[in-house]
């Protein structure tokens, strides 16, 4: 290597120029900032992993549901053409309680499923429900909450989107 005296000043002033300085308390506020990164990017993925169970728990237990909801509607509406005489007001009450039931669960179903989690055309409603009880699963989680109650939690506040709107 050719060690110059062109080479030493340029050395120097680059060294000038960056003010660099080095000292213990900056490596210890490097190591915190470091952890809280961490810590923060695993909140993250923790959290959007939790919300994506409740998500496709929610979806598949809706879907379970509207297999059973749509097949009472159909059968109220078979029962009702193939015997008119038999809409009593009764008859008529408990229909019309099944395609509220139907019209609204399937409002829901479309609804979750118009979030599109995965694609990216998603429609923003996971990110802003996210954002609305990320304090919320941070203090169950600092309080030792397990997941599943989580899970649950989170499930909850998808289906209120949805019941405290009718």
């Amino acid at each position: 290597m050719v060690k110059s005296e062109a080479w030493k000043k340029s050395l120097e002033q680059q060294t000038q120029e960056k003010e660099l300085y080095a000292s213990a308390e900056d490596e210890g506020i490097l190591i915190e900032e470091s952890n809280t990164l961490k810590s923060k990017t695993l909140f993250e993925k923790d959290y959007q992993s939790l919300v994506s169970r409740a998500y496709f728990k929610i979806i598949t237990e809706a879907e379970k549901a509207d297999a059973r909801i749509s097949s009472e509607y159909r059968l109220l509406t078979e029962q009702e053409t193939s015997n008119p005489s038999m809409a009593d007001k009764q008859f008529k009450k408990r229909k019309d309680e099944v395609s509220k039931k139907y019209e609204a669960h399937k409002a829901m179903l479309s609804g979750l499923k118009s979030w599109n989690i995965f694609s990216e055309y998603k429609s923003g409603d996971l990110e802003y429900f996210k954002a609305e009880h990320q304090e919320v699963v941070t203090n169950m989680m600092a309080n030792g909450e397990g997941n599943s109650q989580i899970v649950n939690f989170l499930i909850y506040k998808m289906a209120d989107l949805y019941h405290l709107e009718e």
